[in-house]
């Protein structure tokens, strides 16, 4: 829920005479800070979100030895804007009227691809005071972003802690749906400050997303980074998966979508589905949905893993008789056989295998079980066992 240059242009474009030139598709971008700047080579100690201000005071008119036609304004202000938007920058605004007077085609046309706000703002307009305004409002939107993050920890971990009341105050107010999207936290950024971490997350990777800041808050838990949504999380989950698999420290973690329940005291539940979903996360996928995982939604509500545990005994222990890894094997033909409804060939060719051998296994089953596979209630016990073997495999 960070401050963004929409909600900041909202609220002050006429104090400050503001204009958007250029670059209107990313004005959901959040403002960490101000930064003035009048020398491209000190852009570099920007650490992402940043809205810099510039009034082209060291602008060469002219230069010997440049070629004929050079326009000083159009090279300096495409390095200042190429470079800012590389490292995260927000957007800049250009204190005009002295140094630059019109914007240059060529910059809002940069601007308008890169989806970097462009802004002007008259000479008569004193930068101090924009930036110290800003600077204000940037501090008191992350302090209450701050205390919004640990009232929905409380809401998960600390429910003693939670008070609903205190929401009055913030954009979950009156809100009638809650959702939970994790994204897992690569090493990498845990060798980072808290600081650094957060500025990163805050920045540069939300920044990404195509909806509203003001849809949600975050907060870091157990390794992963929880989002708490006032609204179904399935679409801006997609959103997070797609941002994450072109982020360059997020590319291969895995990101996972709830449910959703109608009051903060329903989101323990649903952080524990997007868990569920986050575990069952196939291989070479990056992200999962819990409302996707049909029948073991239904498993996972059974507290007692002793009952999930004897019901697999019941059906399948007796094929301990069998080395792991051949029990292993044995157990993959199996559901492949049962899913393929007893159809030798079609498991077979799933499984890279002969019929041959898939027969001889089914046979073995049969022998070592004492179950006729014919039989449909067999079947339905046998599969379910499977499904409970996965479960439990996959939430150790």
């Amino acid at each position: 829920m960070a401050l963004t240059l929409q909600s900041l242009f909202n609220s002050t474009a006429d104090l400050y005479r503001l204009k958007l030139l250029a670059g209107r598709k990313g004005m959901h971008h959040p403002v960490s800070w101000m930064y003035y700047t009048e020398d491209t080579s000190t852009i570099d100690f920007i650490r992402g979100g940043e809205l810099a201000v510039t009034t082209g005071m060291n602008i060469g008119r002219t230069k010997p030895g440049a070629a004929d036609g050079y326009d000083f304004t159009v090279g300096y202000l495409t390095r200042l804007v190429t470079r800012l938007h590389e490292l995260d920058a927000a957007g800049l605004i250009i204190n005009t009227g002295k140094y630059i007077g019109e914007i240059p085609a060529e910059i809002k046309q940069l601007c308008d691809t890169l989806r970097f706000p462009l802004f002007s703002m008259p000479w008569e307009i004193h930068i101090v005071d924009i930036m110290q305004d800003y600077g204000n409002r940037i501090v008191g939107e992350r302090q209450k972003r701050k205390t919004t993050a640990e009232l929905f920890y409380n809401a998960l971990f600390n429910p003693q802690k939670f008070d609903a009341a205190e929401l009055a105050d913030t954009s979950f107010d009156k809100a009638v749906s809650y959702g939970i999207v994790l994204l897992e936290l690569p090493e990498e950024l845990f060798r980072k400050s808290d600081d650094e971490l957060s500025r990163y997350i805050d920045y540069s990777f939300n920044a990404r997303f195509d909806f509203p800041q003001s849809l949600f808050c975050w907060f870091v838990h157990d390794h992963k980074i929880v989002y708490v949504f006032h609204d179904n999380p399935e679409k801006p989950g997609a959103a997070i998966g797609r941002a994450a698999g072109e982020d360059r420290f997020f590319r291969f973690m895995k990101t996972a979508v709830s449910g959703t329940c109608s009051s903060p005291g329903g989101l323990l539940h649903e952080y524990e589905h997007a868990v569920l979903a986050l575990r069952f996360c196939r291989d070479g996928e990056q992200l999962s949905y819990y409302g996707r995982l049909g029948v073991f939604k239904l498993l996972s509500e059974v507290r007692d893993r002793a009952l999930l545990e004897q019901y697999y005994e019941d059906v399948l222990g007796k094929l301990a008789v069998l080395g792991a890894e051949k029990r292993a094997d044995y157990l993959k033909t199996l559901q492949l056989y049962i899913d393929n409804g007893g159809r030798v060939a079609a498991a077979a060719t799933e499984n890279s295998t002969h019929r041959n051998t898939v027969n001889y296994r089914i046979r073995k089953v049969k022998e070592i079980l004492g179950a006729d596979m014919n039989s449909a209630e067999t079947r339905y016990s046998v599969r379910t066992a499977l499904y409970i073997r996965e479960l439990l495999d996959r939430t150790k």
